[in-house]
């Protein structure tokens, strides 16, 4: 099945392939489109690289990883939330093409050295006006953009 972006989405999605980019629409406004979009074009452009997709809550991963899961059927999914151990977690990361999780799964991972970001070809983060202080968000994005 194949979406169609409208005229903005387009617009954005093309800038945001070539800059690091912030997207304010209002809900419901295609956001998702967008991402999911530049997921399919970073994977084609680095084959064998990876997508992290962010969102703050297992209710949100469970619908950006339904979305995905639709239109990118090619592509080796899978979540991480609390609910799956950090040992899981470190075996589906060598296998995953694009991880949804939340931001927390990522930063722990991180900093007990069970991932690295240095196959992450891009970085989203969904709800980003959490971006504060000492949130997961931050530490996140500060690893990936030392790559």
């Amino acid at each position: 099945m194949e979406l169609k972006a409208r005229e903005y989405q387009s617009a954005i999605f093309e800038t945001a392939k070539k800059h690091n980019t912030l997207a304010v629409l209002p809900t419901g406004m295609g956001k998702t489109l967008i991402a999911l979009m530049l997921a399919r074009e970073r994977l084609e452009k680095f084959p064998g690289s990876k997508i992290i997709f962010l969102a703050p809550t297992r209710p949100l991963i469970e619908q950006h990883y339904n979305y995905f899961k639709k239109y990118l059927l090619d592509y080796e999914q899978h979540m991480f939330t609390g609910k799956i151990n950090s040992r899981k977690r470190s075996e589906l990361w060598g296998r995953s093409q694009i991880i949804l999780s939340t931001p927390q799964c990522i930063e722990n991972d991180l900093k007990n050295e069970l991932i690295c970001l240095d196959d992450v070809s891009l970085l989203i983060e969904d709800e980003c006006h959490r971006c504060l202080k000492n949130y997961s968000y931050v530490y996140v994005a500060q690893e990936y953009l030392k790559n």
